[in-house]
């Protein structure tokens, strides 16, 4: 093997401590809404408005090519769902914790039946996942969540979309950290590997 390519290193010259100054366990993070309740209102808006388009048999004027009252509430409602867009930032969790919070899980829950236990400890690991929140066209802030309030959450989102948080926490925990690299060649229209 070339030496040159692949130098040997001592490994008393490598400074572990160096490395580790800013090592960070691994994040993932998942946009939710808070008013997905508007969807339904926007599902009956497409259709009146394509019902509205197949009765209009005339060719329109370029005066009459402005919004109808009906597209205008249905881009009134889009900007009312877009707008309550939140990502919610996740944290992979270290064995240590989570072995410490099943010890904790389980003095809180002594005499609940096994499936509301685990249920509880969900929650509690979910909680200390949760580590950031986003508004839309905001800033990210850091946040403390609580068991109370993931089941608070549950309740106003709904589980689906609880369920995509515990999926983002499950890749930040599980999966090996990775970047799509091509993606902004794709996301401008350039194919990837041309140049």
């Amino acid at each position: 093997m070339n030496d040159t390519l692949h130098p040997v290193v001592d490994p008393a010259e490598f400074d572990v401590e160096e490395f580790l100054q800013d090592a960070r366990l691994p994040e993932e993070s998942v946009t939710v809404y808070k008013r997905p309740d508007v969807i339904a209102e926007l599902s009956d808006l497409k259709r009146r408005i394509q019902l509205e388009d197949r009765l209009r048999t005339d060719e329109q004027s370029a005066a009459e090519m402005s919004l109808t009252p009906l597209e205008q509430e249905y881009e009134a409602l889009l900007q009312t769902f877009s707008r309550s867009a939140v990502t919610v930032y996740v944290r992979a969790i270290p064995d240590e914790e989570i072995a410490e919070q099943r010890k904790l899980t389980e003095e809180r829950t002594k005499g609940m039946p096994p499936q509301d236990a685990n249920l509880e400890f969900g929650y509690d690991l979910l909680a200390r996942a949760i580590i950031g929140m986003k508004p839309a066209g905001g800033e990210r802030k850091p946040v403390t969540f609580t068991p109370a309030k993931i089941k608070t959450l549950r309740k106003a989102i709904g589980d689906t979309q609880v369920d995509l948080i515990l999926k983002a926490r499950q890749i930040a925990q599980n999966a090996m950290p990775s970047v799509d690299a091509d993606f902004l060649l794709r996301h401008s229209g350039e194919e990837a590997g041309s140049e």
